[in-house]
């Protein structure tokens, strides 16, 4: 989340983090190798009560978005407490991703489902990769420190890549790479992606790798150049970049969600749900634009889905409907 500022046509990476400081993450940690996960569910409540109560921004973009969710979806109730809520969720989330980087999320916190996962496993145990696109709904994380503990149910090491706004997550990760020197091998900036970079990540794949990216935030260096798609009854802009890289690598496109089965939950447990791209990649570039639509398209209705579902484990802070707004 990002601290208040008199701009509100700042775009989402502009944005100064409130925690200027890798501390109180580091301190996180050692919590979360000290204490029990539950005592920490109750230890983040105070936190989260401060910052809904300090934060204008952080009250005025939560309750923007479920204003907009509840006129989309008129089986959402709104309450006064909504906000907290989820902003309470968001750092169970935080506390969560800490916990597993610990190595102490496994497999049996996971349920996986009747969709299109077996086919995943199955390509993986094969040695073939895939690229997976994700968001900022629930928790993403989880997959990529499963696989770096050998715990994605493939009896075989699974090299997964992460491309991610590295500014923007900056003491996550200085506070990552400490917790997991090896860490920072599996992450590539997104602004650093060029011709190399994708031929890199093409040998990722080939190797039986999994390449992952959040494709609900608008890029940093090209904030303008979106696709506008439709998701909970207005216009919102999508990251061109993602889906283009999903069309250079020429990989299987998997739309992945990790959802936490209750909002509020004194023991962690995920929905992890797997869905196979339906649209087929053009064997001539002439139709790569629609093919980049359609993918894009596929995402945004998915992604409106599963936030329908799990409203509260939203975690865009920020004006996601600007003309200028993310990736």
């Amino acid at each position: 989340m990002a601290e208040e500022s008199g701009k509100e046509s700042l775009h989402w990476s502009e944005e100064k983090e409130v925690v200027r400081s890798n501390r109180p993450l580091k301190l996180l940690c050692r919590m979360a190798k000290l204490f029990p996960f539950p005592l920490l569910v109750l230890l983040t409540f105070p936190v989260s009560l401060f910052y809904i109560v300090f934060s204008g921004r952080a009250r005025r973009y939560t309750a923007a978005y479920q204003k907009q969710l509840a006129a989309f979806c008129p089986a959402y109730r709104r309450t006064p407490l909504s906000g907290l809520v989820q902003v309470y969720s968001f750092a169970l989330c935080v506390v969560e991703k800490i916990v597993a980087w610990s190595g102490k999320m496994s497999l049996e916190n996971i349920i996986f489902h009747d969709d299109d996962v077996p086919e995943l496993k199955a390509r993986l145990a094969e040695g073939q990769g895939a690229f997976l696109i994700g968001s900022h709904l629930g928790n993403m994380e989880l997959l990529r420190c499963l696989a770096t503990y050998q715990q994605t149910g493939v009896k075989k090491d699974v090299p997964v890549t992460a491309i991610m706004n590295m500014k923007s997550t900056a003491q996550f990760n200085r506070t990552l790479k400490e917790l997991d020197p090896n860490s920072a091998l599996h992450v590539m900036n997104a602004t650093d992606i060029s011709v190399d970079s994708i031929e890199t990540l093409q040998d990722t794949i080939k190797a039986g790798g999994l390449v992952v990216m959040a494709a609900d935030r608008t890029s940093p260096t090209a904030p303008g150049r979106t696709i506008p798609m439709p998701f909970l009854g207005r216009q919102a802009p999508f990251p061109y970049g993602a889906f283009l890289l999903a069309y250079l690598l020429g990989a299987p496109v998997y739309h992945v969600f990790a959802l936490r089965k209750k909002t509020i939950m004194l023991h962690p447990a995920y929905d992890m749900f797997v869905t196979k791209s339906r649209v087929e990649r053009p064997s001539s570039s002439r139709n790569k634009d629609s093919y980049i639509r359609g993918l894009c398209a596929e995402f945004a209705e998915l992604l409106q889905e599963r936030c329908t579902g799990s409203p509260a484990q939203w975690y865009n802070f920020y004006d996601f409907w600007a003309e200028s707004a993310p990736e």
